[in-house]
């Protein structure tokens, strides 16, 4: 990164494979600030804007919650949309092929961390939002 260091996201102790995830908040490089949410699937962390391809609402049905009820699909909680938690492409449903935006993430040490030049973490997990 260009002189700035990895920002910390939150525990990954939080987060199950195919089940609860990170939320948190992003400001990108025009000062809009974002609402996002990072899942583990695969044994691999991955981050995104929280906003559908369908109509830019947030996926999650209560905070955190992203997750299909098989644990293979993020799924838009509103209209059904499903996305693949790897790459956040569009799988089906009213998305039209417009895929989740990524963000960069690391993790290291039990932490998950932002990894980008182009958004700055703005709000960190709250861990009581995370309690199952």
């Amino acid at each position: 990164m260009s002189g700035t260091s990895d920002q910390i996201i939150g525990d990954l102790d939080v987060m199950q494979e195919g089940g609860k995830g990170l939320v948190f908040k992003v400001e990108n490089n025009q000062g809009e600030v974002l609402p996002a949410f990072a899942v583990c699937f695969d044994a691999g962390y991955f981050a995104y804007i929280n906003r559908c391809g369908h109509i830019a609402i947030p996926l999650d049905y209560m905070p955190g919650e992203f997750f299909s009820d098989d644990g293979r699909t993020i799924m838009c909680s509103t209209h059904g949309a499903e996305y693949a938690p790897d790459t956040g492409a569009c799988l089906g449903g009213p998305c039209f092929g417009i895929g989740l935006e990524p963000l960069a993430v690391s993790a290291a040490d039990g932490k998950l961390y932002l990894s980008s030049d182009d958004f700055c973490l703005v709000e960190a997990v709250d861990k009581a939002d995370h309690s199952s």
